[in-house]
């Protein structure tokens, strides 16, 4: 005989229906009668504490009862031979009082299950008066339940990430699964169509398995952390490649009222750095930083063909495998350079593609004193700041967030790769053997970033921090940058080319 199924309370097996060929569904904890017993309806249906209390101890009264056995001793008289022959006898009579008030205790919980059961859905009068029992209803809440979850399949979140990786954290192991949506029949795995399908809440599929039938996926990822009220829905239409961002926060620019999320607030679309406080981290740029962004563009266009010319030369004698490592200073962080020069030399590294894009002539002799190649370029460079940045996000360090957008663009657009680290950054070993690897996973992606660890909204989905990266030359990171550098406005108003640079690569 084949061993017996181990139980398992998320799944629900299958069992001849008595009277028809068709196959229905039965919870494993029902009996083979036709009417489901009063543990099959407690568990798979709410009911009130005092029905299962009730049921409990009438049972448990019953099963001390009638396990009694009375043993007859040999000299005993007559009398107490009578006297314990009347005693058994009212203790069936008891008994059967019991079974009958059990009973009746079923029929009362049966009937309270059929109520809740008829106010859940819209039953048709036909339908109701073939379901004869409660067991006939419990089968067609079943039965639909069972063909919503047709379009739905669970995968574990490890196995998922590991077969698609997109480029964001990975945070999965805070959500231990991911859950698959199939939008038509097409897509369905095989074995999820039909009432003969395995009967499962959602069923759980390896990757591989859910994915067999799909010819595109999209993939939306939700923090699902608590203290968040977030709401996910999911409409037919237009195919879009952007979550639309609605909240309950208040209209200050129209009505004056606090932007604050309030749930007395009707629902607004609002952008994709609205926070609860009400603060917009993706705000536009005013007139003032639009009419700033104009001159060191105008610059950059007027000076790009001098400068590129000199360029040229110097990134086509240092590159290693078409492959310069930029670094932009200014004499405020002299200090960090040379701690870089000396921490690479002692460990014997090379730094012979290093390009140092010197902020002013003070710091590019102090690069080439170090060993290390530097350029100097007065055209766009001649008004950044020699000093080092008081605080995040002042005057002076918007200023350099611009030199480094500038110095990545110009040697990408010249047909190199781009290996971008901030001066406060040393080496234990050289990191291009990395990066080289064309037999690495990692030689699938355009860009690669150091985890920022701040999982705030502005750097949201990547959280790419641009003190180190790495970028390989084609037409999509060239027109990126580009993109990038056009938008030093947006860099200006939102104190960050990290934010920017992240939304562009979202885009």
């Amino acid at each position: 005989p084949k061993p017996k199924p181990k139980p398992n309370h998320n799944h629900i097996m299958r069992q001849a229906h008595p009277h028809t060929n068709r196959r229905r569904t039965h919870s494993r904890f029902s009996s083979s009668s036709s009417s489901p017993s009063i543990l099959s309806l407690l568990l798979i249906t709410r009911v009130p504490l005092v029905y299962v209390l009730l049921a409990v101890l009438v049972s448990f009264y019953i099963g001390i009862s009638t396990s009694a056995i009375v043993i007859s001793n040999t000299n005993d008289t007559a009398e107490d031979r009578t006297n314990r022959m009347n005693a058994n006898i009212k203790r069936v009579d008891e008994t059967r009082r019991l079974k009958l008030r059990v009973m009746e205790c079923e029929r009362e919980v049966a009937e309270f299950i059929e109520k809740e059961l008829k106010c859940g859905e819209d039953v048709d009068g036909d339908d109701a008066e073939k379901s004869s029992n409660v067991h006939d209803l419990l089968e067609k809440d079943v039965r639909k339940l069972a063909a919503a979850k047709q379009g739905m399949a669970r995968v574990n979140a490890e196995d998922f990430h590991s077969n698609l990786d997109y480029g964001y954290p990975a945070d999965y192991n805070k959500q231990s699964e991911v859950l698959m949506l199939y939008v038509n029949a097409h897509a369905k795995p095989d074995g999820m169509d039909g009432e003969n399908a395995a009967v499962e809440i959602i069923p759980k599929l390896s990757f591989e398995d859910s994915t067999k039938k799909c010819e595109a996926l999209n993939v939306v990822t939700v923090q699902a952390s608590e203290g968040k009220a977030t709401c996910v829905a999911l409409t037919g239409g237009y195919e879009s490649f952007h979550v639309q961002r609605w909240m309950r926060s208040g209209q200050e620019e129209k009505n004056g009222e606090s932007p604050v999320v309030n749930l007395k607030n009707p629902l607004r679309h609002v952008s994709r750095g609205m926070q609860r406080n009400g603060v917009d981290q993706f705000h536009p740029p005013n007139l003032v930083d639009i009419h700033k962004h104009w001159g060191p563009l105008r610059r950059y266009f007027e000076s790009y063909d001098a400068v590129t010319a000199e360029l040229k030369p110097l990134l086509s004698r240092i590159a290693i495998n078409k492959t310069v490592i930029v670094m932009v200073c200014n004499m405020g962080q002299a200090s960090l350079l040379m701690n870089f020069a000396c921490s690479a030399k002692s460990r014997g590294l090379e730094v012979g593609n290093v390009l140092v894009f010197a902020t002013d002539e003070e710091t590019k002799r102090m690069a080439e004193g170090l060993g290390l190649t530097a350029f100097y370029d007065e055209q766009n460079f001649g008004d950044m700041p020699a000093q080092e940045a008081g605080s995040y996000g002042d005057k002076k360090f918007v200023a350099m967030m611009y030199a480094k957008v500038v110095c990545v663009q110009l040697v990408n657009m010249l047909g190199y790769d781009v290996l971008f680290q901030d001066v406060d950054i040393v080496w234990y070993k050289n990191p291009l053997d990395v990066f080289h690897d064309d037999t690495s996973e990692l030689s699938d992606f355009d860009l690669l970033f150091q985890d920022d660890g701040a999982r705030s909204i502005r750097y949201a989905p990547y959280s790419a921090n641009s003190g180190f990266y790495y970028v390989r030359h084609n037409k999509r990171t060239r027109y990126l940058f580009t993109s990038l550098l056009y938008s030093s406005d947006l860099i200006a108003a939102l104190h960050s080319h990290q934010q920017v640079l992240t939304a562009f690569i979202t885009e």
